[in-house]
């Protein structure tokens, strides 16, 4: 040990608790401004952090007239190898009106917008649509085109697409087509379901769907049998859907493996009755298919089924 002392003092280092202190002191600062450095770095490429950067930019190339930007992208959307905004913005609907303790509930009169990230040309597509507050706003594009889908989970869908036009045989620019409203004038609903136990087994359900004449669903006349018998689930325990002709959710889905998108559009048969239940918290779906032709849906086709 003496040998190690006279060693560090030739050095001329000299120990003290003083020194020990403060080089901790300076070890931990460093350390707490690298960690801070990291947080920030992650928040700022967190989708809430990319939010309020992209937010602050696009409110200075547009005037929002108080509506929040709900969901927001910088995706080049019009091949000119410029990035561009795309998001949805809406009023807030909050369940009280301190905005600290309160929670949005509904997004009214819904936009969809696109800023041309070379020419900062505004399209806005005003949907006229009220959202809850689980709205998504997703990206799709398949082999011929690129498609916006704007939905929540209870059934409110517009499915959009970015189209070139011509002006005055001069200059060209860029409109908003909603495939859906092409589609129909009417509310955007699935078939009408019914459910009725099997006399015999209690766990299978008879399911039977009606379009009611909607234009844009096909006619379904037979019953489906759905066994639940294997899954070792009590239905007496789940109820038939309070959403008998509301779709709950969509998304778009390459189903037959040739490159292009299919809208497919889902209903849930049974919910629990039990609010403590997670897993298996519906039970069957009607899943309706639809192509997308000349900026509108045409049926493909409909399965009722138990899920995967």
């Amino acid at each position: 040990m003496k040998k190690i002392s006279e060693f560090i003092k030739s050095l001329g280092f000299t120990f003290s608790f003083k020194r020990a202190r403060k080089a901790f002191v300076l070890v931990f600062l460093f350390a707490l401004i690298g960690v801070g450095v990291y947080l920030f770095y992650e928040f700022e490429n967190s989708e809430s952090g990319l939010k309020r950067i992209y937010a602050k930019e696009v409110s200075q190339k547009m005037d929002l007239q108080g509506k929040e930007i709900i969901k927001i992208y910088k995706k080049d959307v019009n091949e000119d190898k410029k990035l561009d905004y795309v998001f949805i913005a809406g009023e807030e609907l909050r369940s009280g009106e301190n905005e600290l303790n309160s929670v949005v509930e509904m997004y009214n009169n819904v936009d969809f917008v696109i800023i041309d990230g070379q020419t900062e040309l505004v399209t806005t597509y005003e949907t006229g649509k009220n959202f809850n507050s689980n709205v998504t706003l997703q990206v799709c594009e398949d082999e011929q085109d690129r498609y916006f889908i704007i939905s929540d989970l209870s059934g409110n869908i517009s499915l959009c697409k970015l189209v070139e036009t011509e002006m005055q045989d001069v200059e060209s620019s860029s409109s908003i087509v909603d495939i859906v409203k092409n589609t129909t004038s009417n509310e955007f609903l699935g078939y009408t379901i019914y459910t009725k136990k099997d006399a015999e087994n209690s766990n299978i359900v008879n399911v039977t769907i009606d379009n009611f004449s909607k234009e844009y669903l096909g006619e379904s006349k037979d019953t489906k049998k759905l066994d639940f018998t294997e899954m070792g689930i009590d239905i007496s325990k789940y109820r038939e859907t309070y959403l008998r002709d509301k779709f709950s959710e969509f998304e778009l889905k390459d189903t037959n493996n040739d490159g292009i998108l299919e809208l497919v559009a889902y209903q849930h048969i049974l919910y629990s009755l039990d609010d403590e239940v997670n897993e298996n918290k519906t039970l069957g779906i009607v899943e309706t298919i639809f192509n997308i032709e000349e900026d509108k849906l045409k049926f493909n086709k409909v399965e009722v089924k138990i899920q995967d």
